[in-house]
């Protein structure tokens, strides 16, 4: 029996070491199994890490480049609309430009202080009546001028009779007796005559026997400005004048001429001016020996065509330079806008004050014994510029155009108690204060950051210049703007439009030595046609060559009798 349960019991044993056995090696199985699934979850982790790692860094990467391009986009948008604002400022100048008022002229300086919102200090000067505004030009019911007398003009009497038959009695048939008085009128007539004069130079034969003589003398020929020519001295005046000095081209002249039955060739004209610029030029030459003598100049330039081949110079643009002084207007043209062209003009170590714009050339011409005296014309039209095209400036630009006004003015003020020392003092210091304050209020702005790059430029341009902006201020006599001498470019600008320029080298000498002496005679109020037909007359004494007393033409050198019989009725227009 213990046998059989020892049996039982080995047989027990030896399942539950088998079974033992069993799990142990499922066990050995199971964590080996668990060894490889944890290495392959750790690797897929590592995988997934890496792989996140990636995206992560792709994601950065994507970011970064989205934020880069909405940061290009972004700065694009700016610049793209900084560039909209800038053709929008530029179309509405050149529409001022071309459609706008041109005048630089405003009303009364005091008025740009009228606040416009304050109902009782409103500018109620333009307006009638009835609330409505004022027509332009002389009003109703106001009184007139009243006709001018014209005593200035040679006159002629007309007669005006009655016809025969009205010269008896409609019922009697009795005739009418003339009395002594006539019922007088006036009116102003316009002749122009183009006459074929015929001059006939009488002769006379000798009655004695000298035989030193000729038998036959004839009067001496009429001088001409041209020896064999067919135009008279007046003739060629007239034809100066309206090229040069009224600005007409060529062919509109000789349409004139041919509405009054006279036909002439352009080439026969030219030919002519070419050899009176020959006898012009030595007189424009003194004029620029007088310019070049002085001790203030106004200066300026503008293009002129010039269709003309030069060695070196590409293109047809010239350039005419005016250089006006208190008794000159010179005009030179030349190839070259250098700084080259004002140098050869003031000559050798220059002493003296030249008004001018911002250009560069005249800033390289100061120094210690020439200064440069800055128009502050340019310096208000910077400000205008940026109220007519800035709506958003526009506040501030006018009270910077307020504040150049004012100094104007307080200028004017000054120059009207020159005479009076002590007056001139006190007005002096109110101008001085208001530059001071002027400058503290520029210097200021400058520092804030928050302004347009238009603004920046304005204000920096200020205080480049302030120096010559000064001159002024020192020299009372000198003005404020360069006005004078842009106006003398007016007829330039006139010509360039009208005939375009010049084909050859002599016609551009003639056009400057011409302008010059036509705006040099209307400075010194001279009438430009008795001046230059005075000159031509001794010219033409001479056989068409220039007199030797070419000095005594100068205006500076007229005799008093010269000035008034060649003086205009009133002051030069």
């Amino acid at each position: 029996m213990l046998t059989t349960e020892f049996s039982e019991t080995k047989k027990a044993w030896i399942e539950l070491r088998m079974q033992a056995n069993y799990w142990k090696t499922q066990h050995a199985k199971a964590i080996e199994r668990e060894t490889v699934w944890r290495a392959k979850v750790q690797e897929l982790e590592e995988t997934l890490r890496q792989q996140l790692h990636d995206h992560n860094a792709q994601i950065k990467e994507l970011t970064q480049k989205h934020n880069k391009i909405n940061h290009d986009q972004d700065k694009r948008t700016k610049k793209l609309r900084k560039r909209v604002e800038e053709l929008n400022a530029q179309n509405a100048w050149l529409k001022q430009r071309l459609f706008g008022r041109q005048t630089e002229q405003i009303k009364d300086s005091g008025k740009n202080d009228i606040d416009k919102n304050d109902p009782e200090s409103s500018d109620d000067s333009d307006k009638n009546d009835n609330g409505k505004k004022r027509p332009r030009g002389q009003q109703k019911d106001a009184p007139g001028h009243g006709r001018r007398s014209r005593t200035n003009l040679p006159s002629v009497d007309v007669f005006h009779d009655l016809k025969d038959h009205e010269k008896y009695c409609p019922i009697c048939s009795l005739p009418l007796n003339l009395l002594p008085i006539t019922q007088d009128s006036e009116d102003i007539h316009y002749e122009v005559r183009l006459i074929r004069r015929r001059h006939k130079r009488k002769c006379y034969v000798r009655t004695c026997q000298c035989e030193k003589i000729p038998k036959i003398i004839t009067a001496p020929p009429p001088a001409k400005l041209i020896p064999k020519g067919m135009f008279s001295t007046d003739f060629w005046i007239h034809i100066l004048a309206e090229k040069f000095l009224f600005q007409r081209p060529m062919s509109r002249i000789l349409q004139t001429l041919t509405m009054e039955d006279f036909y002439v060739s352009q080439g026969t004209i030219t030919g002519g001016l070419e050899k009176i610029r020959n006898m012009v030029y030595p007189l424009y030459t003194r004029i620029l020996e007088r310019s070049r003598s002085a001790g203030h100049w106004h200066m300026d330039e503008t293009r002129w065509m010039m269709f003309v081949v030069v060695d070196g110079k590409t293109g047809y643009r010239w350039w005419f330079w005016v250089v006006v002084t208190k008794d000159t207007v010179v005009y030179i043209l030349d190839p070259s806008r250098s700084a080259s062209v004002p140098k050869d003009h003031l000559g050798e170590n220059p002493k003296g004050i030249i008004s001018a714009d911002r250009y560069s050339v005249y800033k390289s011409l100061i120094s210690e014994d020439l200064l440069v005296a800055f128009c502050w014309g340019h310096v208000r039209r910077d400000f205008v510029r940026i109220h007519d095209t800035r709506k958003k400036l526009r506040s501030w630009a006018q009270e910077w155009i307020n504040r150049i006004g004012e100094l104007f003015h307080l200028n004017d003020k000054r120059l009207e108690v020159l005479s009076d020392n002590d007056k001139f003092q006190v007005a002096d210091q109110i101008l001085r204060k208001a530059l001071d304050s002027f400058r503290e209020t520029y210097v200021n702005e400058l520092k804030s950051e928050n302004y347009y790059s238009i603004q920046r430029k304005a204000l920096k341009s200020l205080g480049t210049h302030w120096s010559g902006l000064l001159i002024f201020v020192d020299h009372p006599k000198i003005p404020m703007d360069n006005n004078i001498s842009e106006r003398a470019l007016r007829e330039l600008a006139l010509g360039r439009k009208n005939y375009y320029g010049c084909a050859s080298q002599w016609s551009g000498d003639l056009t400057a030595a011409l302008f010059t002496i036509f705006q040099t005679a209307k400075l010194n109020h001279l009438h430009p046609k008795k001046f230059l037909k005075a000159y031509l007359e001794a010219c033409a004494r001479n056989r068409g060559k220039p007199p030797d007393n070419i000095d005594d033409f100068l205006p500076w050198n007229l005799s008093e009798e010269q000035k008034s019989a060649w003086q205009y009725p009133r002051a030069s227009p």
